[in-house]
Protein backbone atom coordinates (compact mmCIF):
# COMPACT_ATOMS: atom_id res chain seq x y z
CA UNK A 1 0.00 0.00 0.00
CA UNK A 2 1.42 3.57 -0.88
CA UNK A 3 1.89 5.74 2.24
CA UNK A 4 -1.04 7.62 1.26
CA UNK A 5 -4.12 4.81 1.55
CA UNK A 6 -6.59 5.34 -1.42
CA UNK A 7 -10.26 5.26 0.29
CA UNK A 8 -13.55 4.94 -1.61
CA UNK A 9 -16.59 5.94 0.45
CA UNK A 10 -19.54 4.09 -0.77
CA UNK A 11 -23.24 5.90 0.83
CA UNK A 12 -26.54 6.73 0.20
CA UNK A 13 -28.10 10.17 -0.89
CA UNK A 14 -30.27 10.00 1.77
CA UNK A 15 -30.70 13.94 2.35
CA UNK A 16 -28.58 17.25 1.59
CA UNK A 17 -27.49 17.39 5.37
CA UNK A 18 -26.30 14.03 4.86
CA UNK A 19 -24.57 14.51 1.80
CA UNK A 20 -22.76 17.46 3.34
CA UNK A 21 -21.68 14.91 6.56
CA UNK A 22 -20.00 13.14 3.59
CA UNK A 23 -18.71 15.36 1.85
CA UNK A 24 -16.55 16.84 5.27
CA UNK A 25 -15.83 13.46 6.90
CA UNK A 26 -14.12 12.55 2.99
CA UNK A 27 -12.36 16.36 3.16
CA UNK A 28 -11.20 15.52 6.31
CA UNK A 29 -9.53 12.37 5.36
CA UNK A 30 -8.39 14.45 2.41
CA UNK A 31 -6.82 16.90 4.35
CA UNK A 32 -4.82 14.05 6.63
CA UNK A 33 -3.26 12.24 4.41
CA UNK A 34 -5.94 9.98 3.18
CA UNK A 35 -6.70 9.87 -0.68
CA UNK A 36 -10.35 10.02 -0.20
CA UNK A 37 -12.76 9.60 -3.32
CA UNK A 38 -16.33 10.25 -3.53
CA UNK A 39 -19.02 10.85 -6.17
CA UNK A 40 -19.50 14.13 -5.06
CA UNK A 41 -15.97 14.93 -6.02
CA UNK A 42 -17.55 14.06 -10.03
CA UNK A 43 -19.86 15.80 -12.50
CA UNK A 44 -19.89 13.29 -15.25
CA UNK A 45 -17.16 10.59 -15.34
CA UNK A 46 -16.00 9.78 -18.80
CA UNK A 47 -16.66 6.19 -18.88
CA UNK A 48 -20.02 6.20 -16.74
CA UNK A 49 -21.26 6.14 -13.68
CA UNK A 50 -21.29 1.96 -13.35
CA UNK A 51 -17.93 1.82 -14.82
CA UNK A 52 -16.60 4.42 -12.62
CA UNK A 53 -18.12 3.11 -9.18
CA UNK A 54 -16.59 -0.52 -10.17
CA UNK A 55 -13.30 1.51 -10.87
CA UNK A 56 -13.27 3.13 -7.34
CA UNK A 57 -13.83 -0.14 -5.93
CA UNK A 58 -11.44 -2.43 -7.58
CA UNK A 59 -8.45 0.34 -7.38
CA UNK A 60 -9.02 1.52 -3.49
CA UNK A 61 -7.32 0.10 -0.89
CA UNK A 62 -10.17 0.44 1.35
CA UNK A 63 -13.96 1.26 0.79
CA UNK A 64 -15.88 2.69 3.46
CA UNK A 65 -18.98 1.26 3.55
CA UNK A 66 -21.20 4.54 4.80
CA UNK A 67 -23.96 2.18 6.68
CA UNK A 68 -27.21 4.12 7.43
CA UNK A 69 -30.98 3.11 7.38
CA UNK A 70 -31.30 4.64 4.17
CA UNK A 71 -28.22 1.99 2.48
CA UNK A 72 -29.60 -0.29 4.45
CA UNK A 73 -33.33 0.05 3.18
CA UNK A 74 -31.79 0.77 -0.85
CA UNK A 75 -30.28 -2.30 -1.02
CA UNK A 76 -32.76 -4.83 1.13
CA UNK A 77 -36.11 -2.91 0.38
CA UNK A 78 -38.20 -2.46 -3.01
CA UNK A 79 -36.94 1.22 -2.79
CA UNK A 80 -33.66 0.31 -4.05
CA UNK A 81 -30.91 2.87 -5.33
CA UNK A 82 -29.38 2.29 -8.26
CA UNK A 83 -25.60 3.60 -7.00
CA UNK A 84 -26.07 1.51 -3.51
CA UNK A 85 -27.23 -1.59 -5.55
CA UNK A 86 -24.20 -1.58 -8.01
CA UNK A 87 -21.83 -0.87 -5.36
CA UNK A 88 -23.25 -3.28 -2.87
CA UNK A 89 -23.37 -6.24 -5.45
CA UNK A 90 -19.33 -5.45 -6.23
CA UNK A 91 -18.78 -5.52 -2.82
CA UNK A 92 -20.61 -8.79 -2.13
CA UNK A 93 -18.93 -10.06 -5.67
CA UNK A 94 -15.50 -9.31 -4.24
CA UNK A 95 -16.33 -10.87 -1.01
CA UNK A 96 -17.51 -14.22 -2.68
CA UNK A 97 -14.59 -14.19 -4.97
CA UNK A 98 -11.90 -13.69 -1.80
CA UNK A 99 -13.70 -16.51 0.19
CA UNK A 100 -14.66 -13.56 2.56
CA UNK A 101 -10.67 -12.88 3.52
CA UNK A 102 -10.60 -9.10 3.18
CA UNK A 103 -9.22 -6.12 4.70
CA UNK A 104 -10.87 -3.79 2.23
CA UNK A 105 -14.42 -3.61 3.11
CA UNK A 106 -14.81 -1.27 6.43
CA UNK A 107 -18.33 -0.64 7.97
CA UNK A 108 -18.39 3.25 9.12
CA UNK A 109 -21.27 5.10 10.08
CA UNK A 110 -21.93 8.77 11.65
CA UNK A 111 -24.56 7.37 14.30
CA UNK A 112 -24.37 4.63 17.30
CA UNK A 113 -27.59 2.84 16.52
CA UNK A 114 -26.45 2.83 12.75
CA UNK A 115 -24.36 -0.09 13.53
CA UNK A 116 -27.77 -1.89 13.01
CA UNK A 117 -27.42 -1.34 9.27
CA UNK A 118 -24.78 -2.61 8.99
CA UNK A 119 -25.29 -5.39 5.50
CA UNK A 120 -25.03 -9.10 6.65
CA UNK A 121 -21.89 -9.65 4.40
CA UNK A 122 -20.13 -7.04 6.28
CA UNK A 123 -21.15 -7.69 9.71
CA UNK A 124 -18.00 -9.96 10.71
CA UNK A 125 -15.63 -7.16 9.98
CA UNK A 126 -14.53 -4.26 12.48
CA UNK A 127 -17.08 -1.40 12.37
CA UNK A 128 -16.54 2.30 13.22
CA UNK A 129 -18.55 4.82 14.75
CA UNK A 130 -17.01 7.50 12.97
CA UNK A 131 -19.40 10.42 14.78
CA UNK A 132 -17.35 10.29 17.80
CA UNK A 133 -13.39 11.54 17.60
CA UNK A 134 -12.19 8.41 19.10
CA UNK A 135 -13.78 6.53 16.34
CA UNK A 136 -12.84 8.34 13.82
CA UNK A 137 -9.07 8.54 14.76
CA UNK A 138 -9.50 4.30 15.26
CA UNK A 139 -10.65 4.31 11.48
CA UNK A 140 -7.84 6.68 10.53
CA UNK A 141 -4.81 5.18 12.05
CA UNK A 142 -6.20 1.53 10.80
CA UNK A 143 -6.23 2.83 7.27
CA UNK A 144 -2.79 4.13 7.76
CA UNK A 145 -2.10 0.53 8.64
CA UNK A 146 -0.69 1.69 12.50
CA UNK A 147 -1.98 -0.39 15.69
CA UNK A 148 -2.45 0.70 18.70
CA UNK A 149 -0.11 -1.89 20.48
CA UNK A 150 3.03 -3.34 18.45
CA UNK A 151 3.66 -6.43 19.05
CA UNK A 152 7.21 -6.89 20.59
CA UNK A 153 9.89 -9.44 18.92
CA UNK A 154 9.77 -13.21 19.77
CA UNK A 155 12.37 -14.05 21.98
CA UNK A 156 13.99 -17.01 22.92
CA UNK A 157 12.26 -20.14 24.08
CA UNK A 158 13.66 -20.79 27.92
CA UNK A 159 16.10 -24.04 28.21
CA UNK A 160 14.27 -27.52 29.95
CA UNK A 161 14.49 -27.49 33.95
CA UNK A 162 17.42 -29.66 34.78
CA UNK A 163 15.89 -33.12 35.55
CA UNK A 164 16.53 -33.98 39.17
CA UNK A 165 18.65 -37.52 39.98
CA UNK A 166 16.20 -40.18 42.12
CA UNK A 167 17.91 -42.00 44.47
CA UNK A 168 17.15 -45.92 43.18
CA UNK A 169 15.99 -48.24 45.22
CA UNK A 170 16.66 -52.17 45.33
CA UNK A 171 14.02 -54.56 46.86
CA UNK A 172 14.90 -58.60 47.04
CA UNK A 173 14.10 -61.41 48.91
CA UNK A 174 17.45 -61.80 50.77
CA UNK A 175 17.81 -59.79 53.83
CA UNK A 176 20.97 -57.78 53.10
CA UNK A 177 21.65 -56.98 57.00
CA UNK A 178 21.76 -60.72 57.63
CA UNK A 179 23.67 -61.63 54.15
CA UNK A 180 26.84 -59.03 55.19
CA UNK A 181 27.16 -60.59 58.57
CA UNK A 182 26.98 -64.05 57.00
CA UNK A 183 30.35 -62.74 55.07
Amino acid sequence: MSENPKVFISYSHESADFEEKVLEFSNRLRSEGIDASIDLYEEAPSEGWPRWMENQIREADYVLVLCSKSYYDKFYSDKKGKGVTWEVSIVYQMLYDSFADTKKFIPVFFNEGDSDYIPTPLKPFTYYSIGTQAGYEKLYWRLRGVTKTQKPPLGKLRAMPVKERKTMFFSSPIDLDKWNRAG
